[in-house]
């Protein structure tokens, strides 16, 4: 009896040494699965995080002459979609939040699960090659709704930001991935209580269109929504730093993920930083 135990001992061994081996083997196929992303996002200090990008395209009258920075622009977020990503665009209209509906969009299909031990390689290849081209006609039919909505003529002769931005952060109450969202506008809001453009600007303004807003219940929480605006423009430099400084305070007063070179004529620094949380980002262009 006590023989036989003692020849346990061995066999014990082996079976634990050959489970750490297994473990070991399945860690590192793993980060060379093809088509995986433990390698892919080694660099970066963790895994790849989805994101969600919410456009808000302005077609009203008083936007001209940008489409090409807006389509620009568009293009490179699409461009940098990841598989598990998701885009939508929406319109800046006169009323905004009652016209809210998205005009594009793409959920960007995941790739499937990766189990060395299970997982035939050749077939999984084929699997993720097959996705790889279903995705460029999905992106294909994408960009050219984008395009329809840019060549479309504005109808609308009042420009409800306002209402736009209040919309899209009830869009973002229930998503869970990144949350981007990127302006595509003058930012001159133009409604019956405020036209920006013509508007003396001081302190004292700012302050009370501000109170006003909030009064409102337009200016709304946007923790942890990455900010971007695009297209800024004025009919001076003195009037475009004044609406840029009435919308730097007010993005501060939402909590956004904002700073001041995420507002710009053009698009920069994309894509934006994982942690977005308003500092200023990393020079990536």
């Amino acid at each position: 009896m006590r023989t036989f135990r003692l020849t346990l001992w061995p066999i014990l061994f082996l079976v634990l040494t050959l489970a750490a081996c297994t473990h070991q083997d399945k860690g590192a196929k793993a980060s060379a699965a093809p088509g995986g992303s433990t390698a892919k996002n080694a660099g970066n200090g963790g895994v790849h995080r989805h994101k969600t990008v919410l456009i808000l395209l302005d077609k009203t009258a008083s936007v001209k002459d940008q489409n090409t920075v807006f389509s620009e622009a568009i293009n490179r977020i699409i461009d940098s979609l990841n598989p598990g990503d998701h885009f939508r665009m929406a319109l800046i209209t006169g009323e905004s939040d009652a016209d809210f509906d998205f005009v594009a969009s793409l959920d960007v299909q995941k790739n499937p699960p990766y189990n060395p031990l299970e997982t035939n390689e050749a077939v999984y290849k084929d699997t993720i090659a097959r996705q790889a081209e279903q995705r460029k006609t999905l992106v294909a039919g994408l960009r050219s709704k984008v395009q329809e909505a840019l060549k479309a003529k504005p109808t609308a002769q009042t420009t409800d930001l306002f209402g736009a931005i209040y919309a899209s952060s009830l869009y973002f109450n229930r998503v869970r991935d990144q949350k981007i969202l990127v302006i595509l506008s003058d930012m001159i809001e133009e409604d019956p209580n405020w036209r920006f453009n013509h508007l003396h600007w001081n302190e004292h303004i700012r302050k009370v269109i501000l109170a006003h807003e909030k009064k409102l219940g337009l200016i709304p929480d946007m923790s942890g929504i990455c900010l971007y605006v695009v297209g800024a423009k004025a009919p001076s430099l003195e009037m475009l730093q004044n609406i840029r400084f009435f919308w730097t305070r007010y993005f501060q007063e939402a909590h956004a993920g904002f700073s001041p070179d995420r507002y710009a004529h053009t698009m920069l620094y994309w894509p934006p930083p994982s942690d977005c949380t308003g500092k200023t980002s990393g020079r990536n262009t």
